[in-house]
């Protein structure tokens, strides 16, 4: 019983982490493969797209990081086989937002509140 304990501990140490959660499309998400809370080097990394298409995203560096940009949205999910045990770090993706409509609507409220300030200033000022 003790030996099957200290094997599930020995392969729950390994680990992929994937940040940011979530993600967007074009934006840079990194991969981290730990062992022990280490990043372990020369561990390929694999994409799994919602299309369900592979990909390799290439293998950790020294420090255990790999770096990918996902083109579509949907729910990825990432494989590497860290120390013999084949581990899965889910990501979800989502549609990049377009900014501009939030600046349509900041900057006319922008200028409102600029004004407003404006003439309750000038109104203290003149008695």
């Amino acid at each position: 019983m003790s030996f099957v304990v200290s094997v599930v501990c020995a392969f729950g140490l390994q680990q992929l982490q994937v940040t940011p959660v979530p993600a967007t499309v074009g934006g840079e998400v990194v991969v981290r493969a730990l062992r022990d809370g280490h990043g372990v080097a020369a561990v390929a990394v694999q994409v799994e797209a919602p299309d369900g298409t592979t990909a390799a995203c290439g293998a950790t560096g020294g420090d255990g990081v790999v770096r990918f940009v996902p083109r579509i949205a949907g729910q990825h999910v990432f494989v590497a086989t860290i120390d013999g045990v084949r581990t899965l770090a889910p990501l979800s993706v989502r549609p990049a937002r377009a900014r501009w409509p939030l600046a349509l609507g900041a900057v006319p409220l922008g200028l409102a509140l600029l004004w407003w300030n404006l003439s309750r200033a000038r109104g203290r000022r003149a008695p």
